[in-house]
C-alpha cells in the first residue's frame, strides 16, 4: 500500500486486489497513532470573512497541498476563549502542527504560552509579547510610513490616524509609521490626531460619522487601519455632503479585491497576503519534519507595497469645505 520497493510486484498485485474486493479503507486513527503523523495542520485566523484572512488562507492551503497535508480552520471571531477552545480540539485531534494568527494585547494569552511549551510546531502571524514561537508577518510599520508619506506629497498636512482595536499591535506598528512619515516632514503629533476604530466596514462607517460631527473642518488626510474602515469612513462622508479626494484624502491598508474597484478607486498598502500564508506553511512543515525540539524561533517580515490610485488626488484638486 505504501509502494515500498522491497515488496515484489506479484505480492503487491495480490494485496491490492484484496483492497478492491472488500473495499478496504486505512483507519486514519489507527495509523495516526501508529506513525506519530496525522498529516492534518490546523489554521486559527480571527475572521475567515475578511479578505485579508482569505487570502493567507489560501497560502496555507496551497504549501499544505503540495507537501501532503490538510489544513483544518477555526474561525475565532476575535475571542479569546474561542481561540483557546479551537487550540484544544485541534490538539485532540493530533495535528502535526498549529498556525495561529492570534489575538495580542489586553487579553489572556495563558493557552498560547502553554501550547509554545509543549513542543508542538507552532507558527505565529503576529506578535504575541512573551511567546516563543515562530513568526511571519508584514512589516506593517513601513508600509503606514510609504502611506502617510504619499498623502503628504498629495498635499495633506492635518492628517489622523484611524487606528484599529487596542488589543491589535499592527494598530500600534502602523500608528509608529504614521509618528515616523509626519517627524520625517517636520510635521507635529497630537494624540488628538488618533481615532480609535475597529476593523470593520461598520467601524469605519462609524468613524467617519464621528468626523463629520467631531471636527470644525475635515482633516485634509486620512490613514485608515484598514481597507475594511477607509471604505467605511468614505461612505459616512458621502452620505453627509463630502467628496473624497476633493475634501479628503483617504488611504487604506491590506489592498482587497473590492479597493481596485471603488469609485474612487482606494490607494492602500498591499500586505503580501498570499505569500504570508505561504512562507508560514512551509516555516510549519519544516519545523514538522526536523523533529528538533531545540529549534530556534525565526520571524521573518514580508514587505508592503504602496498601491497608488484615485482617493488622495493632488493638493490642487482639493477645496477645503467647513462642516456645518
Amino acid at each position: 500500500m505504501n509502494n515500498n520497493p522491497s515488496v515484489s510486484s506479484r505480492t503487491r498485485e495480490r494485496v491490492l486486489g484484496i483492497i478492491k474486493k472488500y473495499n478496504f479503507t486505512p483507519n486514519a486513527v489507527a495509523r495516526a497513532l501508529a506513525l506519530q503523523y496525522t498529516g492534518l495542520i490546523g489554521l486559527i485566523v480571527k475572521d475567515i470573512s475578511n479578505p485579508l484572512y482569505s487570502k493567507i488562507s489560501l497560502g496555507v492551503e496551497e504549501v499544505c497541498e503540495r507537501e501532503g497535508y490538510s489544513v483544518i480552520i477555526g474561525n475565532t471571531h476575535t475571542a479569546t476563549e474561542r481561540e483557546a477552545a479551537y487550540i484544544e480540539l485541534l490538539k485532540q485531534r493530533r495535528v502535526d502542527g498549529l498556525i495561529i494568527f492570534p489575538m495580542q494585547k489586553n487579553v489572556d494569552t495563558a493557552h498560547l504560552q502553554e501550547l509554545a511549551q509543549q513542543h508542538l510546531p507552532l507558527v505565529l502571524l503576529a506578535d504575541v509579547p512573551g511567546i516563543y514561537a515562530d513568526l511571519v508577518r508584514a512589516d506593517d510599520e513601513y508600509g503606514a510610513f510609504e502611506a502617510v508619506q504619499h498623502l503628504i506629497h498629495s498635499g495633506c498636512k492635518n492628517l489622523i490616524y484611524v487606528s484599529g482595536p487596542v488589543e491589535f499591535l499592527a494598530s500600534e506598528r502602523r500608528l509608529q509609521g504614521f509618528k515616523r512619515a509626519l517627524q520625517a516632514n517636520d510635521l507635529p503629533f497630537e494624540e488628538s490626531q488618533v481615532i480609535r476604530s475597529g476593523w470593520r466596514l461598520e467601524d469605519g462607517y462609524e468613524t467617519g460619522l464621528q468626523l463629520v460631527r467631531k471636527f470644525k473642518s475635515l482633516p485634509e488626510g486620512v490613514f485608515c487601519y484598514n481597507d475594511s474602515v477607509a471604505i467605511g469612513l468614505i461612505r459616512a462622508l458621502y452620505e453627509n455632503g463630502f467628496s473624497v479626494p476633493r475634501d479628503v484624502g483617504v488611504v487604506g491598508f491590506d489592498d482587497i479585491f473590492v479597493s481596485a474597484y471603488l469609485k474612487p478607486g482606494l490607494s492602500t498598502v498591499a500586505q503580501p497576503a498570499r505569500d504570508i500564508g505561504r512562507v508560514a506553511a512551509l516555516r510549519l512543515v519544516q519545523r514538522i519534519r526536523s523533529h528538533d525540539k531545540e529549534w530556534q524561533p525565526q520571524k521573518q517580515y514580508l514587505k508592503t507595497r504602496l498601491v497608488i490610485r484615485e482617493s488622495c488626488g493632488s493638493v490642487d484638486e482639493k477645496k477645503r469645505r467647513i462642516v456645518n
